[in-house]
């Protein structure tokens, strides 16, 4: 191949991955939303179900649902690249750079409690008897039963971005520059969906405020209260 030919490839290379990265700084999502939602009781069944199916359109599936105790949260899914111009859950190109550079993922988990909730200060006397059972008494100062609760709820939501880390680096000693990674066989494989299980190799690196609100919302859409 020509010099020539190699310099038109490198610059119609250049100009595609240009364009990409500008479709997906076009493609932004926006980052106006509220920061809480505040409720009746009697609404909280249809609050708590607009939630979970808030983060499945985020194709990220609710993998734990406490009506009880409020509290949803979802498989963790990989942030979208200017690879993919099709991913709209990037704010702004900070974003789209730090997601591009990195691989990293967002966790999101919501919490609803009543509005005027005080976590109670141990005082070091409490005998400790296991978890209350629903529906008991027994457990009254330390959980609010939120089906049964009469007033107002608020919902919170926290998106938390985690960045992936690779354990197990094994550095070559012939060549001092190759290197390669141990693998562990009880690692259970991602699904094909973009969302991730492997425990322990994901460092919080921060909040995704923008999401968080874009999922509020959406939850206030579903609502009806926009």
């Amino acid at each position: 191949m020509s010099l020539a030919t190699l310099a038109t490839v490198s610059s119609r290379v250049r100009r595609f991955t240009a364009a990409l990265i500008v479709t997906g700084l076009a493609s932004g999502c926006s980052t106006s939303g509220p920061d809480r939602l505040e409720f009746q009781s009697d609404r909280y069944d249809q609050a708590f179900q607009a939630a979970g199916e808030a983060v499945r359109k985020q194709g990220m599936p609710p993998v734990l649902t406490d009506r009880t105790g409020g509290v949803i949260e979802a498989r963790p899914r990989l942030a979208g690249s200017v690879l993919e111009p099709w991913r709209i859950d990037n704010a702004d190109a900070g974003q789209w750079g730090a997601n591009t550079l990195n691989k990293q993922r967002r966790r999101v988990r919501f919490e609803f409690l009543p509005v005027d909730f005080v976590p109670p200060e141990p005082r070091g006397e409490d005998v400790l008897t296991g978890p209350p059972l629903p529906g008991s008494t027994e457990g009254e100062l330390r959980l609010t039963d939120l089906e049964t609760f009469d007033g107002r709820v608020e919902l919170r939501v926290w998106v938390y971005v985690e960045r992936e880390h690779r354990t197990g680096l094994r550095r070559g000693t012939w060549s001092r520059v190759g290197r390669t990674f141990a693998t562990n066989p009880m690692e259970t494989r991602s699904p094909e969906d973009g969302t991730t299980r492997s425990p322990g190799l994901w460092t919080p690196v921060g909040r995704d405020e923008a999401m968080e609100r874009r999922l509020l919302a959406d939850i206030r859409s579903a609502m009806g209260d926009d």
